[in-house]
């Protein structure tokens, strides 16, 4: 007998840890069974979800394999809208299965990619391809205007329409549309974030390396630096931005102007007026000229000051966002990378000092993994990593259903 009794008590022992490890299974799975209900069904663990899943359609730039798996059905439709600025051209990726019993409804995204014609961008598809999968509406949106490398105060009526038929389209929640607007598109969804129509429906506005002030902007490209912290810093913009707000102010000035600006100007060549031709320019011309190309630094503000008899000083207010962000109801969510050569990151830290001192609700995180709004190549894994996590709060904020 005493050599049973060490035998009795293993036997005790394996069957309490047998009972034990049944316990923790069980434990285990009700967490899980939990956790699933929590991601799957909440607004929250769905937003949480997604902003994991879909980080590396930022980051990479392509679809996440697990969607492609996955995700959710989608289908692609295209359609023309009437706008004051003409007609608003949507692409609309939609998942085919039935929106979530909580809430009820889908969150739709408005995508506003900038100037130029990025409707097949590859990146741009795969990220709104990405968003359907993950279950969210996504339309994304364009104009002449935008295509023609222009920026006009009209287009501003074709991002709140375009929102309004997103916020119309079956099975979306008209308070859980958000707009996510990349370079100028980010300005532009901010002033349409401000517009009566949809201000206090709009979850949520994202600008992606937007501008603040055109005014600034502008001053900023015709002295070729920027101020940060209190000190110029050199900054030698892209050729996109010079030749939008050329396009942009053109129309603002005499028709001779015009022309000789129009015909004979095109940064991406490395093509200026030759001097000559920039004599021959009016007085509100050669002003619009210099700062443009930059090539009288001193004369900045004189010649932003002759802007005004033409109209173009009132152009620049009706193309700021800071003339109207006392009219923003939604939350704001700013996202800049500090070597941006498109538009200067001081312009969303501008934004972003306006809406604390304002006490507005947002959000504002500066990066150096992108290019103005691609991510650079060969960083590492350590700047990933940290501008990552500070790009995943931000999706979680914004792909919120309940936003």
């Amino acid at each position: 007998m005493a050599q049973g009794k060490p035998g009795l008590a293993a036997g005790k022992g394996r069957r309490r840890l047998r009972a034990a490890g049944r316990l923790l299974a069980r434990v285990a799975l009700a967490a899980t069974l939990l956790l699933s209900l929590f991601l799957s069904l909440t607004p929250t663990g769905r937003a949480a979800t997604r902003a994991a899943v879909l980080l590396p359609a930022l980051i990479g730039a392509s679809e996440p394999g697990v969607l492609l798996l996955a995700g959710d059905p989608i289908h692609h439709t295209q359609r023309v809208i009437p706008s004051d600025d003409g007609p608003v051209y949507l692409d609309t990726w939609a998942p085919t299965t039935p929106p979530p019993p909580l809430p009820g409804s889908r969150e739709g995204l408005l995508l506003i990619p900038g100037v130029g014609d990025n409707r097949g961008v590859e990146q741009l598809v795969n990220l709104a391809e990405s968003l359907a999968r993950a279950g969210i509406v996504t339309m994304s949106m364009t104009t002449d205007t935008l295509i023609s490398y222009q920026l006009a105060p009209t287009t501003v009526d074709a991002v709140v329409e375009a929102t309004l038929a997103l916020q119309r389209y079956p099975g979306v929640g008209r308070g859980a549309v958000g707009i996510i607007g990349f370079s100028a598109g980010g300005s532009l969804g901010a002033l349409a974030a401000a517009d009566p129509r949809i201000r206090d429906t709009l979850a949520f506005v994202l600008s992606f390396g937007g501008y603040y002030d055109a005014r600034s902007l502008l001053r900023d490209l015709g002295r070729r630096t920027i101020s940060v912290d209190g000190k110029l810093v050199a900054w030698n913009p892209d050729p996109v931005p010079v030749q939008t707000l050329a396009n942009t102010l053109s129309p603002t000035l005499p028709s001779l102007d015009y022309a000789r600006i129009v015909s004979g100007f095109n940064p991406n060549d490395g093509v200026y007026l030759p001097p000559g031709e920039v004599a021959q320019l009016t007085p509100v011309g050669r002003a619009a000229y210099h700062l443009i190309v930059g090539d009288e630094p001193d004369q900045v503000d004189a010649n932003l000051a002759a802007l005004t008899p033409a109209g173009g000083d009132a152009l620049l207010t009706a193309l700021s966002p800071s003339a109207a962000v006392g009219q923003i109801h939604a939350p704001v969510y700013l996202l800049h990378d500090q070597s941006d050569i498109y538009v200067p990151f001081t312009e969303s830290r501008d934004f972003a000092a306006t809406l604390t001192r304002e006490g507005h609700r947002h959000e504002f995180v500066e990066f150096s993994i992108f290019a103005h709004v691609e991510v650079k190549s060969g960083l590492g894994v350590g700047p990933e990593l940290r501008d990552g996590l500070a790009l995943y709060r931000v999706l979680l904020l914004a792909l919120a259903p309940s936003a």
